[in-house]
């Protein structure tokens, strides 16, 4: 584990604070693990969904090299829904 040398200060309603201290509970873990687990998997996701996206967008290139039939904007929206989803 690296070494822990950075303090953050992080205020909650307590509903939410209620959930967290649940969820690490049924873990056996702390809240600031859990809290920490979200912060890493949240810090890797534009990464992954990004790399997803351009992955999505190759594949079709690869998979249908003629260009599109019909109304351009139906085309462009069937693209930004298959291709871009999932990009903040």
């Amino acid at each position: 584990m690296p070494l822990l040398d950075r303090r953050v200060q992080v205020l909650f309603d307590p509903r939410e604070y209620a959930q967290l201290e649940s969820l690490a509970s049924e873990q056996g873990r702390s809240v600031a693990s859990v809290v920490r687990e979200s912060v890493r998997r949240a810090l890797a996701q534009p990464t992954s969904s990004r790399q997803a996206a351009l992955d999505r967008l190759l594949a079709r290139a690869d998979g249908s090299p003629a260009p599109p039939v019909g109304e351009w904007a139906k085309v462009k929206e069937s693209f930004e829904r298959e291709t871009l989803a999932g990009i903040a």
